[in-house]
């Protein structure tokens, strides 16, 4: 019985001393040969450097996986924002093509709409009249579309046209908005490029890529025209793509929809 004992204990001190080895801060450098320790993994909640780290997937309150954040903007890129706007649409005379179609489509996604037509308008003149000022103060509008620039074109001084633009989104302050580009003709002299360089593409829909029948003037889309482009602004806007994606539904009932519209017509000299 003892010499199994003393078996036992031979055996056991080996293993006892290379577990004392592993944990123990002592490196034992004999000459011929060396031991390494044993790196055992103990559970952390920091990750190792190099290494991933598994997480669960967040669902927001609907079960859906939800997007990271990465700063209020991107944030509200994750999906289109469903709320029921009132919709203020303003700007020179290519909105009075876009409206028709806009129209159905606010009325197929429970929006309302505002319309402002000026006729001839610029930058400058939405910038240095108060129209715009009446206009948000009296519809509120929780979301803006914005369509200027169709008369300035091919004006000399493109530049000059940067503090107009900056004191139109002054007016519109923290009201989320889009700004649809001129659908151009011809080769513009840089109020295209302008515009979308301070507005930002996540709010400018640039339309020079289309191509749109033209109307006899040769110049502002046919309204059949007008509602193709609408369609593909409209996928745009529920875009991620968008600073401020909402909901926009195609329409499917084949019915026009008219919400209140403003004609104004151009500023005599």
């Amino acid at each position: 019985m003892k010499a199994y004992l003393k078996l036992i204990a031979i055996l056991l001190l080996p293993l006892a001393f290379v577990i004392w080895y592993a944990y123990s801060p002592v490196q034992i450098p004999p000459p011929e040969w060396k031991l390494s320790k044993i790196r055992i993994q103990t559970p952390s909640t920091s990750p190792v450097k190099g290494e991933k780290q598994l997480r669960p997937n967040k669902t927001n309150d609907s079960g859906q996986k939800a997007s990271p954040s990465r700063g209020g903007l991107e944030e509200s890129m994750s999906l289109p924002d469903t709320t029921a706007h009132r919709i203020l649409f303003f700007g020179d005379s290519m909105v009075e093509g876009l409206l028709r179609r806009m129209n159905c489509y606010a009325y197929a996604n429970g929006h309302t709409m505002t319309n402002v037509v000026w006729y001839s308008s610029t930058t400058e003149i939405w910038a240095q009249t108060d129209t715009l000022r009446y206009f948000l103060n009296k519809v509120q509008p929780t979301f803006a579309m914005i369509s200027i620039g169709g008369n300035e074109q091919f004006v000399k001084d493109a530049a000059g046209r940067e503090s107009f633009i900056r004191k139109i989104l002054q007016e519109l302050g923290d009201t989320p908005f889009i700004w649809i580009g001129v659908p151009a003709w011809k080769e513009d002299t840089g109020i295209n490029d302008l515009t979308k360089r301070i507005v930002g593409e996540s709010r400018y829909f640039d339309s020079r890529g289309l191509t749109l029948q033209r109307g006899r003037d040769r110049m502002h889309p046919t309204f059949h025209a007008a509602a193709l482009w609408m369609d593909t602004v409209a996928v745009w806007m529920a875009s991620p793509a968008t600073a401020h994606p909402i909901r926009m539904d195609k329409p499917t009932d084949g019915r026009k929809h008219t919400y209140k519209t403003y004609a104004l017509q151009p500023i005599r000299n």
